[in-house]
């Protein structure tokens, strides 16, 4: 699950560098337009500041595993009043994931997509997505997870749409459609980005013509 959280966060990353000065300069021209640059600021800074502290109650919350019901009315504030801070949708998959935990699989995918429907970050929204078709998944829902996973998405989330779907095909016996998966996944990560998961994933379900190849460090020694 760590290794699966960091690619999210690694996906998350490139999507920012990707788009986030261009999101940026369209949302603070059209506030400028709109009310000003100077109330604008004021307004998201004290809205930041005001779900931060809110927020900051729900990890408290589910850390220390005392979900109750005032934690659950936490959240539900943080999606009513702070919709538009990164803080609600970070704490609809983090009770999302307390959820999962508790095998709550119902009251998981209601956060989930929450989050994926509703989050102010377009990279956030996709990991919610990624997590859904995941959970919709282990619930034997195959065919409706891969559509999820069909989902228009940013090239920076390739790998990661690209990882989930082989997993499916490989557990529904599917090597051909996982390795092609797996190999997509592969191609679409930064060079510096750690894969051996991910290769190893590609390895067990390569076609016998593949698998059955020198590699070239053993094709180097042979000769």
């Amino acid at each position: 699950m760590a290794e699966f959280d960091n690619e999210e966060m690694n996906s998350l990353k490139r999507w920012w560098d990707s788009n986030g000065m261009a999101l940026v300069i369209g949302v603070l021209v059209g506030v400028v337009v709109i009310v000003g640059w100077q109330g604008w600021r004021w307004y998201t800074d004290n809205q930041a500041t005001e779900a931060a502290d809110v927020y900051q109650q729900v990890e408290q919350g589910i850390a220390g595993g005392n979900v109750d019901e005032s934690v659950l009315e936490t959240v539900a504030r943080l999606k009513q009043d702070y919709a538009g801070t990164p803080y609600a949708a970070s704490a609809a998959l983090r009770l999302a994931g307390y959820h999962v935990q508790q095998q709550e699989y119902a009251k998981a995918r209601e956060q989930l997509d929450w989050a994926m429907n509703n989050a102010a970050n377009e990279g956030v929204s996709h990991i919610a997505r990624v997590r859904a078709a995941r959970l919709v998944w282990t619930q034997g829902e195959s065919e409706q997870a891969l559509e999820m996973l069909d989902a228009e998405h940013p090239p920076a989330f390739d790998a990661l749409y690209a990882e989930v779907r082989g997993d499916i095909h490989a557990a529904q016996g599917d090597r051909e459609a996982a390795y092609k998966a797996y190999q997509r996944a592969l191609d679409t990560l930064p060079q510096d980005t750690p894969s051996r998961a991910l290769e190893t994933k590609l390895a067990d379900n390569a076609p016998a013509d593949v698998a059955d190849a020198p590699s070239d460090q053993e094709s180097a020694s042979a000769s």
